[in-house]
């Protein structure tokens, strides 16, 4: 009988809406795989941390964020496992180079565009790679986000592509929280409600999807409305903005939801919409499509590529084009039927969380031979 592989994943951070928390859940669920997590700085509970176990290494937050303590507490924990995954960029590259010396087989997860990384996360991370066994990237728009420099010091070899995974049965539950996104914001079922999910930052584009909204009410025959669901740094100007465009009273910012009101909002929408500037691979955007909805989305290669044939597309930042979307799927009840089944069909196919969960542990029986 093969033993189960002990695997540790290490973080920056843990809790809630945490995707290496996510993964490990599935594995353990799914697999023979044993998953712990290790995070560096903070630890806060999540769904399946009776089933994870996590140790938080309370590490200093200073611009190492590290010191001999730390990292001595570190290897002691990752010694004692059979791999070690790395899934950020500053724990991650200590991670990587604790296990190398400890010659324990380790992966580096990466899920974000190097457009979300700051210079010294970025150089310390491609630095770190080659010490990994493998490189995992969560879309083919990751890897082609990587610097000339760091690919050129990676061999092909060691890359893999493993997608982020859906839990159709955690997502299906949100239906039924008792909580109405439309009775919140006080949107009536006649009108169509376009959503939304995602920190209010520069890289999502919020901007654009108000736009385009103002624009779109000023053409359709069939009123719309907005819900934002989320919050961060542009709040207040995204506030401003619905304002002076005249549309503060159907654009809905409903604020930080946990996740089961998110997937009870997605699941009233009528149109979900993310006008990105970049992503890598959006757990919002497939969660969105999987419980049912017609999608627009920019013309980005994370949204073009694995949904280009059950999406509508539009040139980032380009309100009037996204308007024209709105508009026609606004009249077009039979298209955003045809396009949300077309969607959940394909999340069920390509990124149910367990087929996720069944490749990640094939490729750590690859590395370890077993």
């Amino acid at each position: 009988m093969t033993e189960p592989l002990r695997v540790c994943y290490v973080v920056n951070a843990v809790g809630e809406s945490s995707v290496p928390a996510d993964i490990a859940a599935a594995l353990v669920d799914y697999t023979d795989v044993e998953v712990d997590i290790l995070a560096w700085f903070d630890a806060e509970s999540f769904e399946a941390d009776d089933r994870v176990g996590v140790t938080c290494l309370d590490a200093p937050d200073t611009t190492v964020g590290a010191d001999a303590r730390t990292v001595r507490r570190a290897a002691s924990i990752l010694d004692e496992y059979d791999l070690v995954q790395a899934h950020h960029n500053h724990s991650g590259s200590f991670a990587k180079a604790i296990a190398r010396y400890l010659g324990v087989p380790s992966v580096s997860r990466e899920g974000n565009m190097r457009k979300g990384f700051n210079r010294m996360g970025r150089v310390a991370n491609g630095l770190t790679n080659p010490l990994a066994d493998r490189v995992v990237c969560n879309s083919r728009a990751v890897y082609d986000s990587f610097m000339r420099w760091e690919t050129a010091i990676l061999p092909d070899e060691t890359v893999a592509f493993i997608p982020n995974g859906v839990d159709f049965e955690r997502i299906d539950s949100g239906v039924n929280t008792g909580w109405s996104a439309r009775e919140t914001a006080g949107v009536d079922e006649e009108t169509v409600l376009v959503g939304t999910a995602g920190m209010l930052t520069e890289q999502k584009d919020h901007e654009t999807l108000i736009r385009g909204l103002a624009t779109a009410r000023t053409r359709s025959d069939v009123a719309l409305a907005l819900a934002i669901a989320g919050d961060g740094p542009k709040r207040d100007s995204l506030r401003a903005l619905a304002s002076d465009l005249g549309v503060d009273d159907a654009v809905h910012f409903l604020g930080y939801l946990d996740r089961q009101e998110v997937y009870g909002m997605l699941s009233e929408i009528d149109i979900y919409a993310m006008p990105s500037l970049w992503e890598g691979f959006s757990a919002a955007a497939v969660e969105g499509l999987a419980l049912g909805n017609p999608a627009v989305f920019s013309d980005i290669p994370p949204f073009t590529g694995p949904y280009g044939d059950i999406a509508r597309f539009h040139p980032t930042g380009d309100p009037a084009e996204l308007a024209d979307h709105l508009v026609d799927l606004a009249s077009n009840p039979a298209e955003r039927a045809r396009l949300a089944a077309a969607g959940r069909e394909l999340v069920e196919s390509k990124y149910d969380i367990e087929t996720v969960a069944e490749q990640y542990r094939d490729l750590y029986r690859s590395i370890l031979g077993g």
